[in-house]
């Protein structure tokens, strides 16, 4: 088992120990390798000890915390087996559950905030030739989106986000579906240009909803 210091934040250092390679039989072929960044680039630097490289931890971060964690290969097997079981009962599979994963991160990373998918669509309408009353239209029902979501990235608001916010506009109740239809339009926007894996509100609207006094 290879002691891990686990860091208290992401991105701070690590270590682990590692067996490094060595052509010389005389030094000690087991270090413990440091992850740092440094000028937003991702190095690593190898120590004789642990203490050393704490140490040298430290120094790039005073505050951190000394947890270690045994990796346990049979704690590691039954996790393994657990979720094999989980997906096996519906019907999928590891790599299922990893590609599902994988693309659910790599919309997070290439997504963009609420403003920004407002402000792209409005733009493509105009260069689309829309009519100035359909860009007002559209300009004036997703900036009210725009402003309530702000800097949340599309990838991560839910159809419940979106209904909730509809549910507390006072407005009639074709209003409130003509808000959803061009805010499900920004989300088809979004799902083209892979901001988003899938549109929250597609094909959904509120059929009753008495407008509040």
């Amino acid at each position: 088992m290879h002691p891990v210091i686990a860091p208290t934040m992401a991105n701070e250092p690590t270590t682990q120990k590692a067996e490094i390679p060595s052509s010389d039989a005389s030094q000690p072929q087991l270090k413990f390798v440091v992850s740092y960044c440094d000028a937003a680039k991702r190095k690593q630097k190898a120590f004789e000890t642990e203490d050393e490289a704490i140490d040298f931890v430290r120094t790039k971060n005073p505050n951190f915390r000394r947890d270690i964690q045994d990796a346990d290969p049979q704690a590691s097997a039954r996790m393994l087996l657990d979720c094999t079981n989980r997906l096996n009962a519906r019907g999928k599979t590891i790599k299922d559950a990893t590609d599902f994963f994988i693309q659910h991160l790599a919309a997070h990373e290439k997504s963009c905030t609420a403003a920004t998918l407002v402000e792209e669509v409005i733009a493509a309408k105009q260069k689309e030739a829309a009519s100035s009353f359909n860009i007002d239209e559209l300009r004036s029902h997703l900036t009210s989106f725009g402003k309530r979501f702000g800097s949340e990235l599309v990838a991560t608001i839910t159809s419940a986000d979106i209904d909730d916010w509809l549910r507390s506009l006072n407005v009639s109740i074709v209003t409130r579906n003509r808000y959803r239809q061009l805010i499900m339009q920004a989300f088809s926007f979004a799902v083209d240009h892979g901001y988003a894996n899938s549109n929250p509100v597609f094909g959904r609207f509120v059929v009753s909803r008495p407008v509040s006094s």
